[in-house]
């Protein structure tokens, strides 16, 4: 028993860095309630970047490039929620860390990659 109660602080802290670094305040989140409500705004942010990346990179797009992109970009999502549901669906509280914290990391690397075809 005592391994496992050891356990668990060390896995919250190999999570925090995904999260510490999207805003200085998850880092000072120290419940479970107080990291995945972090992790949810910082998701929430990346979102908005994801989408206004998206609209950015369609927009010159025409015909069937467009329509594949899109494409992509659908079966990008259902990729990032069906990972991203795997891990939250684990079990104990720290689950729904490592989902949220998959949402961000998936999303921000998305994002990232989509400003980059929209500045091509």
């Amino acid at each position: 028993m005592r391994a496992i109660s050891m356990t668990v602080p060390a896995v919250l802290l190999l999570a925090m860095p995904a999260f510490a670094q999207e805003d200085e305040a998850c880092a000072e989140a120290m419940t479970t309630v107080d990291i995945v409500q972090c992790l949810t705004e910082a998701y929430e942010d990346w979102d908005t970047r994801l989408n206004t990346a998206y609209r950015a990179a369609i927009e010159p797009l025409e015909g069937e490039r467009r329509t594949q992109f899109r494409d992509v970009q659908r079966t990008w999502i259902a990729y990032r929620d069906a990972s991203c549901g795997y891990y939250r669906s684990g079990e104990g509280t720290i689950a729904a860390i490592e989902g949220n914290s998959c949402m961000v990391d998936l999303t921000r690397t998305r994002a990232e990659e989509l400003e980059g075809l929209a500045e091509r």
